[in-house]
This record gives C-alpha cells, sequence and structure tokens, in this order.
C-alpha cells in the first residue's frame, strides 16, 4: 500500500452569517515518494520571487498577476491531486456539532479517503495549524461511527498532524491554491478564473463531476453563482 501525503489549509471565515461568503478547504496530495520533489517547486517560486528560501510563501502577500499565475503554472507541472471543500457560509443556519471546523471537514476527509481507496493508498494528513484546532477532538471526530453526512474510511488515515505552515513547503503551497480559489469566487471574473484554469487537470474528478469531488460544494443546493460561473469557464477551456 503507498502513503500519500496530505497537506490541507483553508481560507475564509467559516462563521455562519457572518465573514466571507464562502469558507474553503483544500488538500494537496502527493505520493511520499514525490513529497521533496514537489517541495523543491516551492523553492523554486521563491526564487523567481526573490525570497529567502526560509521565508513563508503567503499567496495574499504576492503582488502583480504574473507571480501568481508562475506560481500556479509551477503547480500544474506537479504529479498532484487537489480537492477543495467550497462551504457557501450564507446557506447554512443549523451545525449539528459544537466545532464547526471538524464539521466542515469531514467532507474533505471523506474524499481523501475516497481518493485513498481508488489508488490503494494510505494518508499522512498534514494540517495548517490553526487558534482552535484540537488534534484529539479531530481524531475522535473523524473516528464517530455515527456520522450521518458522511462516509470516512479512517484505516485509509495513518496520521493527523498539525503544523505551522512555515515548517512545511507543502502547506505554503496549499495556501496558494486554496487562496487563489478564493480569490476566484470572491471577485467572480475571469482574471482569477484563470489561476483554477491553469491547475484544472489536477483536480479531483469522477464521471466528469467536480462538484461532488474536487470542488465540493456545501450545501449541495447552494445557489453558488460565483461556483458555476468558475466551472462553466473551466469547460468552456477545456474545448
Amino acid at each position: 500500500m503507498k502513503e500519500y501525503n496530505v497537506y490541507i489549509d483553508e481560507s475564509g471565515d467559516e462563521g455562519i452569517n457572518k465573514g466571507s461568503k464562502y469558507f474553503i478547504l483544500t488538500a494537496i496530495i502527493v505520493e511520499k515518494t514525490k513529497d521533496l520533489e514537489s517541495s523543491r517547486v516551492v523553492d523554486k517560486i521563491k526564487e523567481n520571487l526573490e525570497m529567502d528560501k526560509k521565508s513563508q510563501l503567503h499567496w495574499k502577500l504576492l503582488k502583480g498577476l504574473p507571480n501568481k499565475r508562475m506560481i500556479m503554472s509551477l503547480v500544474s507541472t506537479l504529479d498532484i491531486k487537489i480537492i477543495n471543500v467550497i462551504i457557501d457560509t450564507r446557506c447554512i443556519k443549523v451545525i449539528p456539532s459544537n466545532n464547526i471546523y471538524n464539521y466542515f471537514s469531514g467532507y474533505l476527509y471523506e474524499r481523501i479517503c475516497w481518493y485513498m481507496n481508488e489508488v490503494n493508498g494510505i494518508a499522512n494528513i498534514n494540517i495548517s495549524s490553526r487558534g482552535n484546532l484540537s488534534k484529539a477532538k479531530l481524531s475522535a471526530y473523524l473516528n464517530n461511527k455515527n456520522h450521518k453526512k458522511f462516509n470516512i474510511d479512517t484505516s485509509r488515515i495513518k496520521e493527523i498532524k498539525i503544523i505551522p505552515n512555515v515548517r512545511k513547503k507543502l502547506l505554503q503551497l496549499a495556501d496558494c491554491c486554496c487562496s487563489a480559489l478564493f480569490q476566484a469566487l470572491k471577485y467572480n471574473n475571469k482574471t482569477c478564473y484563470e489561476y483554477i484554469n491553469k491547475i484544472k487537470d489536477k483536480l479531483y474528478i469522477k464521471n466528469n463531476n467536480l462538484l461532488s469531488y474536487g470542488l465540493k460544494l456545501v450545501p449541495s443546493n447552494s445557489k453558488a453563482i460565483e461556483l458555476y460561473n468558475l466551472i462553466e469557464y473551466l469547460n468552456k477551456e477545456k474545448k
């Protein structure tokens, strides 16, 4: 069974009826044997940006469209899979959990485990650290067999680590992919759509269905016009 390293970051505000319209969780999945090779792309990005290799790469701090396009172009060269969960926070009224983050992340872990089953792999999860995130609570949540919405095969998860972004280059790359998608939905224009178009071949997809896999929308009946506009753009660019 192959091991895969998974890097998870977020963008937006998961609070209900406040902050950003969308809260996004993004996972980058890379075969463990290709982790170092993939990490070197982050060094190349920093070199192109004339950044110190030890400094932290933050999408929100980048200036200039060419720099952002350069990053997405380099991401497109990697042998990775990307899964995004997009929560339309304004369409969610009640969360059946005391931990909103864990509830939302259930959609992401479900899809990570689906992918692990497809490739007969097992995942080492690396999560970007956040103030209220508890490894013990998250593990307990994922191992709870009473989920009504999720089918999380925890046998496909080897370990979970919560790590500051600065310590893992591919967490910084997950930040870029997540924040690029957030901007595409926020600004709802072709300029930002193009960030995602450059990496669309890396998105998890089955039966030509992005909305259930690589661009999972929560709730599924949300009228997320920005996301539908993005998908329409991606489909047009295939032709």
